[in-house]
């Protein structure tokens, strides 16, 4: 399997917290330490908050001296051939851990869980590179369901917090879902009404106009006469009789 993704090397904190030497090899003037050995150290392993294929382990110094340990953690799956790969390239080296001290590394199992060539793992084991110790976690406990889902897996080197590891392999804030928008109500659409007319301008109510016409003057009605300048009521003129001429 081979790593996915690189990263820059172990920042200057780290460091300034664990003094590293190649193997086989200890910086001028330090004495050497002993390794670490089973028993001395307790491992912790849980999935990130909002990504399933993100898990960070972390190990602590519950014994009462300075011990050595590898640079990179050993993670294997059980089942499955291979061990995660350093995202930096640099997996030489050794780390001392003081008394009480802590370190955390992030693993990634996988880029996508839906990956087709995702193969599945029925455990997780995270330990030092010689074998002296380590130890198995579970699916259910690291919250990763029923089995781990694993392609190309990569592990950062004993970072000195979770920050600094998240970091190294290059995670950025958690995605955070959008709130879904309240569902909103249908405005009901007014009922019709039978349309009123519109006032004038004066205030009144215009007049409607009646669909009959007023009916005019009846053709048999007498026609108005005017009255006589002496007050007697007119008569109808009466035409002369015109005589027949008598015998001459």
């Amino acid at each position: 399997m081979r790593a996915a993704i690189a990263v820059p090397a172990a920042s200057a904190a780290v460091a300034a917290l664990l003094l590293t030497a190649p193997p086989g090899q200890a910086a001028p003037g330090a004495p050497r330490v002993a390794p670490c050995v089973q028993g001395e150290l307790t491992l912790r392993a849980a999935t990130a908050p909002h990504r399933p294929t993100v898990v960070r382990v972390s190990v602590t110094n519950r014994s009462g001296r300075t011990c050595a340990i590898d640079r990179v953690p050993l993670v294997t799956f059980g089942g499955l051939d291979g061990a995660a790969l350093p995202v930096s390239g640099d997996g030489t080296g050794r780390l001392r851990l003081a008394a009480g001290a802590t370190v955390h590394a992030d693993v990634r199992t996988i880029v996508r869980a839906a990956d087709p060539q995702a193969r599945k793992a029925a455990s997780v084991t995270v330990g030092d590179w010689t074998g002296r110790w380590g130890r198995v976690f579970a699916p259910a406990r690291l919250g990763t369901g029923s089995k781990v889902a694993v392609w190309e897996p990569v592990t950062t080197s004993w970072q000195p917090s979770t920050a600094a590891a998240d970091r190294a392999l290059g995670l950025g804030a958690a995605p955070r879902t959008s709130p879904k928008p309240a569902p909103t109500r249908a405005t009901p659409s007014p009922t019709p009404t039978s349309a009123t007319p519109s006032p004038s301008p004066t205030g009144r109510v215009p007049h409607r106009p009646s669909p009959t016409p007023p009916a005019g003057p009846s053709p048999t009605s007498p026609a108005p006469t005017s009255p006589s300048p002496t007050g007697a009521t007119p008569t109808s003129p009466v035409s002369p009789s015109v005589s027949s001429p008598g015998p001459s």
